[in-house]
């Protein structure tokens, strides 16, 4: 290619900075780094680029979204993304909208190739573009509906690939609200044995667990009722603690709240999702995410299993730990009270010197003793008057 390379970059991520300047440096390149905005959306008509990279974050439609509207802007543009989501499923979701796909973790080889073969691709003239046919609906609701199914196939596999209960729980929430386009998530599990609803991984709210009784708030209400909940004016309703707003500063406008089951149909936790930035949440909202949580009640019982798997092997470990000391203890004393009798018959013996010959036979079968049997001589022609300082040495000798 003649001239210089000129690459836009979309990309929220500070660990592939060190990559992109070093794209820019092996083909001398110029390159612009910049967040997913519209207004960031609009560089791309206002000048001439020859590639457009976009790093996607997370398994949401918005991110679907957004390559739609690059391909619409720029239709001549080749687009590379690079994405640890959606690679099974990228030829139904993006089509020929992009020309290329770096399956994360992004490296300077993966890259440097991938767009040394699209550079190469460029020379060829570009073909006359041909203005697509708007889609009849019902292809249009087929195309949706493949993007939301592949949005939730990502999402379950994203899940399950974390083994760690709290970061699940976070990435969970964090995903939640993404795919909704809201400004606040929480995550509820239901504590049968206590009746309670606990959360401590939200979006918006501060890192600590949080309780409270099943039956009271709107998530109590969707939990006990198994249904879905959609309130638009929340300060009408009779379930809703204002107290929260009051305190924080924050104000809920709307809310979106829907119950997660296990296999078995039984509620294990609750979704609420608030504020949607844009509108207000609807059926199909709350569909997506009553889908999500399917996937994702499979994924947290089966964590909370091996959590109290964990918990039980922890609490036998400390029963383990604490009969083993119990046992020290009770060598210990054992020895001490041997240790005394074997003085107290060091004693006699050495009170009545014809009984001495026949200790000594007798230690001689117990080969442990030996220490004790080399002590007892040393002391056999000894005065009695040395008798302590004969005691210590043998508590030392044991």
């Amino acid at each position: 290619m003649s001239g210089t390379l000129s690459i836009l970059i979309f990309s929220e991520s500070r660990e592939s900075e060190a990559t992109y300047q070093a794209l820019a440096s092996e083909f001398q390149a110029q390159i612009l780094i910049k967040s997913k905005t519209k207004n960031n959306l609009a560089l791309v008509m206002e000048r001439e680029y020859n590639l457009i990279l976009d790093e996607v974050q997370n398994p949401v439609l918005s991110e679907i979204e957004f390559v739609d509207l690059l391909n619409e802007a720029a239709p001549n543009i080749p687009i590379l993304l690079i994405s640890s989501f959606f690679y099974d499923t990228k030829d139904i979701v993006f089509g020929k909208k992009i020309t290329g796909f770096i399956l994360k973790p992004l490296t300077f080889e993966k890259l440097q190739a991938e767009v040394k073969s699209i550079v190469n691709k460029e020379v060829e003239p570009l073909k006359e573009v041909v203005v697509e046919q708007p889609e009849a609906p019902q292809v249009d609701s087929i195309v949706s509906q493949n993007k939301r199914l592949s949005v939730l196939f990502e999402i379950s596999k994203s899940i399950n690939c974390i083994k760690d209960f709290d970061k699940m729980l976070h990435h969970i929430v964090e995903v939640a609200a993404n795919s909704l386009s809201a400004e606040r998530a929480t995550l509820f599990i239901v504590d049968k044995q206590k009746k309670e609803l606990w959360s401590k991984s939200g979006i918006g709210i501060h890192q600590k667990e949080i309780r409270i009784p099943i039956d009271t708030g709107i998530a109590g209400e969707v939990a006990l009722n198994n249904e879905y909940q959609i309130i638009d004016n929340p300060y009408a309703h009779p379930k809703f603690n204002q107290k929260v707003d009051r305190v924080t500063g924050y104000r809920t406008r709307n809310i979106l709240c829907v119950p997660m089951a296990n296999i078995n149909g039984e509620v294990i936790g609750v979704f609420q999702i608030l504020n949607k930035k844009d509108g207000m949440f609807t059926p199909d909202d709350a569909q997506f995410l009553g889908a999500m949580a399917v996937s994702t009640g499979i994924a947290i019982e089966n964590s909370l299993l091996r959590e109290e798997l964990k918990h039980q092997l922890e609490k036998i470990k400390t029963s383990y730990d604490d009969l083993y000391i119990a046992q020290n203890q009770m060598v210990k004393e054992a020895k001490m009270v041997h240790t005394l009798d074997l003085i107290h018959k060091i004693k006699n013996i050495l009170s009545a010197p014809e009984q001495f010959d026949q200790l000594i036979n007798d230690l001689k079968a117990v080969k442990s003793f030996q220490q004790v049997i080399d002590t007892v001589n040393r002391f056999k022609e000894k005065n009695l008057a040395k008798i302590e300082s004969a005691e210590q040495e043998i508590k030392n000798s044991l």
